[in-house]
């Protein structure tokens, strides 16, 4: 079974930041410091726990959950 999702939102960076020339969805901070967005996911025990934790891409595969993303592009705004 597959899931299909589209994932739309922005980020706050400081004035200064700049997008990694050739890089899609790589960011350069004013102090030198590289960022990147990445979609997760995220897991708790059951519908009702308070546990909610990311997973690694390797305790999701565990799982039999495998994130496939087809486009990682940014766009400063």
């Amino acid at each position: 079974m597959h899931i299909d999702f589209e994932i739309h939102g922005r980020v706050e960076v400081p004035d200064g930041t700049c997008l990694v020339p050739g890089m899609s969805n790589l960011f350069e901070l004013p102090s030198g410091a590289v960022i990147s967005v990445h979609p997760v996911i995220e897991m708790a025990t059951s519908m009702v726990a308070d546990d909610h934790r990311d997973l690694t891409y390797g305790e999701a595969a565990a799982l039999g959950v495998q994130l496939d993303l087809y486009d990682r592009s940014s766009f400063p705004g």
